[in-house]
């Protein structure tokens, strides 16, 4: 026997976090706060943004620790043996930006 107020036909909720809430927010900002909350629902763009984030503060830390000798002053990140690291961010950052694209199907479609 069905539960009522559920059938076959009921809809699977479009949010992974449960009941939600009408809020006001201005119109030209709308896009981007939807992108933004579906991100935060799948759980997936916050892991790259953890990343980005321990690999700025490694990078911070290293310049930080940096000591003048007689071919540089100052610590610097444009060294070729940055190059990887460089690539590794780059990469992450570009992974997180079609995440976001991918999993706000509804967002993207009304462009």
């Amino acid at each position: 026997m069905l539960k009522p107020g559920k059938n076959r036909t009921s809809w699977q909720p479009a949010w992974n976090h449960g009941k939600t809430q009408s809020i006001r927010v201005p119109i030209a900002l709308a896009e981007q706060i939807l992108e933004y909350a579906y991100a935060v629902d799948s759980g997936h763009v916050m892991d790259q943004q953890l990343i980005l984030r321990a690999i700025d503060s490694f990078v911070e830390s290293r310049i930080a620790e940096f000591h003048p000798n007689q071919h540089s002053r100052a610590g610097s990140t444009t060294s070729r043996r940055w190059d990887e690291l460089r690539r590794f961010r780059s990469a992450i950052a570009n992974h997180a930006r079609s995440e976001l694209t991918l999993q706000s199907p509804g967002v993207t479609a009304r462009r």
